[in-house]
């Protein structure tokens, strides 16, 4: 059975015109390398642009995880490392920031001694909630915890 190609010439020629810029160059950190990330300056890149966007804000290890716990509501710094237990404070605080810039999360600083910072959810930010929802319901689905992912 033969299907229509994806994209026609027309398409594929525009797209292979569209330029890409390179957001940070890799670098070791500890153990860790990070890799050179690709981000495009149109959505007209290909049919994938607006799928690839979107992983773009929720990339990484920690930030899908921080805004679920975030949308039971509003956390103080320490709550959302007491939920992450293996995060390092200097990742947790480097992710939130990408949140806020990304405007995901908004940091709300009280003028108190010690300092008291609290992270909630922007409405931007509560607009991922079904994405991170559908994302925990696969995982329920389909990982088995403790054990090798199912094939």
């Amino acid at each position: 059975m033969s299907s229509a190609p994806l994209l026609s010439q027309e398409h594929r020629e525009r797209y292979a015109l569209v330029t890409q810029e390179r957001t940070f160059n890799a670098h070791s950190i500890g153990n860790d390398t990070v890799m050179t990330r690709i981000r495009h300056k149109s959505l007209a890149c290909s049919p994938g642009c607006a799928v690839e966007a979107t992983l773009q804000y929720i990339d990484g290890k920690w930030k899908g995880v921080i805004l679920y716990h975030l949308l039971q509501g509003t956390l103080r710094f320490n709550e959302i490392r007491k939920r992450l237990p293996n995060i390092t404070q200097r990742m947790l605080t480097t992710q939130l920031r990408e949140l806020e810039h990304d405007g995901f999360v908004l940091r709300t600083v009280y003028p108190e001694v010690p300092p008291k910072v609290e992270y909630s959810l922007t409405e931007r930010g509560r607009t991922l909630e079904p994405v991170i929802m559908a994302l925990k319901k696969w995982g329920d689905e389909n990982t088995e915890f403790g054990q090798a992912p199912l094939p």
